[in-house]
């Protein structure tokens, strides 16, 4: 399975800016900063880790 990792990415550090900005989660850009810091590989894994339907990401 091929992933858009630059999209994944992307939506991530969105939703955790969303989540420190609207809801005031202060740990929220921390796990922004750090999921633009992970290579394909450890982002892909993080994402499954969290949960997210990754079939949305395949190109």
């Amino acid at each position: 399975m091929m992933i858009d990792t630059e999209r994944l990415r992307r939506d991530l550090a969105d939703d955790c800016y969303g989540a420190f900005f609207g809801a005031g989660f202060g740990g929220a850009l921390m796990v922004a900063f750090e999921v633009e810091s992970l290579s394909a590989e450890e982002l892909v894994e993080y994402a499954a880790r969290q949960g997210v339907d990754l079939s949305r990401y395949e190109v």
